[in-house]
């Protein structure tokens, strides 16, 4: 019986692998599949794990040093978080106590904050540059030689995080029509910043044209993200805080990072194959 089963799975398996192959790269079940099978050999969950994790690690402690200088009232940011995201009382006090403290210790922290930029900020970059150059087939350049590059990646996602924080500042007190209206700024600038980093890891070896589409999808889904949280964030905060207090708060705060990071790592794998598809079409 256990032979027979094994017959059988086999058969449809080869028949699978069969209907797979003879999907044309220009149709959109060609473009899934090999979209898959690039995620798949970029090692996916586990590049999207990493990436989370040096974002948790080296961006997050730098954003806090950010606002500590931006704003002169402790806990600025999680009254903004708070007011964007409509938190009730309880689930804001969980996030006080996360994110706010008193400012005597604003040159310990932004010492802490550039340690975990040199020391971690670099990986994000070599993560990025791993993902990119596996989705495309390219051979992964030297490391040390590339460290110029991962600084300036990284440095460009500060002064986006930067700029938010600005936003943040600007219209916290406006209501929630205002960021929404922001919201396609973002997704433009988002697009070229994905784009222009995607090029300088894989060193000027994909077009624009190519990158483009991954690009974007990336901005949308990232924006899209932040949109939805407006939403959901508070019932996601108490989801994890209800048993786990103020670590379940950064519980769900990782997690939603880990979200953004799948969409980065998506969006690269899939753009090959709509390049693929774009010039079986022409």
């Amino acid at each position: 019986m256990l032979a027979r089963f094994e017959s059988r799975f086999g058969g449809l398996r080869k028949r699978g692998s069969e209907w797979m192959a003879a999907r044309n790269p220009g149709s959109a079940s060609g473009v899934a599949i090999a979209a898959w099978r690039r995620y798949e050999s970029v090692d996916g969950p586990q590049q999207t794990a990493l990436l989370a994790l040096y974002f948790l690690i080296a961006v997050v402690p730098a954003l806090l040093v950010m606002e500590e200088y931006l704003e002169t009232t402790p806990g600025a940011l999680a009254n903004h978080l708070v007011h964007h995201y409509s938190l009730s009382a309880q689930t804001a006090e969980l996030l006080r106590s996360v994110l706010v403290d008193s400012r005597q210790h604003e040159l310990g922290s932004a010492l802490l904050a550039t340690a975990g930029a040199l020391f971690f900020g670099l990986g994000l970059g070599r993560v990025l540059q791993l993902v990119y150059v596996r989705a495309w087939g390219l051979s992964a350049p030297n490391r040390q030689a590339d460290s110029v590059r991962y600084t300036l990646v990284l440095l460009g996602l500060y002064g986006l995080i930067l700029l938010l924080l600005v936003q943040l500042n600007e219209l916290g007190g406006n209501p929630s029509w205002a960021n929404l209206a922001l919201a396609p700024g973002w997704v433009v600038l988002l697009a070229v910043c994905f784009a222009w980093a995607a090029r300088l890891l894989t060193h000027d070896r994909v077009s624009w044209r190519d990158l483009a589409p991954g690009a974007t999808l990336s901005a949308v889904g990232v924006v899209a993200l932040m949109l939805v949280s407006s939403v959901v964030m508070e019932l996601w905060v108490n989801l994890y805080a209800r048993d786990y207090g103020g670590f379940g708060v950064v519980m769900a705060i990782f997690f939603w990072i880990a979200i953004s990071s799948a969409i980065v790592v998506w969006a690269a794998a899939v753009s090959p194959p709509l390049a693929a598809r774009r010039a079986a079409r022409g």
